[in-house]
């Protein structure tokens, strides 16, 4: 089993995918943005999302032992399908 290395700041604060989130709801479906934004609710949106995609991220290395990209690759493409499909 391998050991996983401590995350960087940005990880720890779910930065990376606070970004990521941002940019693919841009690309996915804009008017859901919008609608969070009127309604004063995106930036608590994205940080929960990104927080569970972290939360999934760990879970995904601890038993597939890969390296965080390939799991943060798998992770984000379920959470695409989930929320865009």
């Amino acid at each position: 089993m391998t050991i996983m290395e401590p995350l960087s700041e940005e990880l720890k604060d779910n930065q990376y995918y606070v970004a990521l989130l941002d940019e693919l709801i841009k690309e996915n479906d804009l008017p859901l943005k919008h609608r969070l934004q009127k309604a004063d609710t995106y930036a608590r949106f994205i940080n929960d999302q990104a927080g569970l995609l972290m939360d999934e991220t760990i879970v995904y290395i601890r038993d597939n032992e890969v390296s965080f990209p390939i799991a943060s690759s798998v992770v984000t493409e379920q959470w695409k399908e989930r929320m865009f499909s």
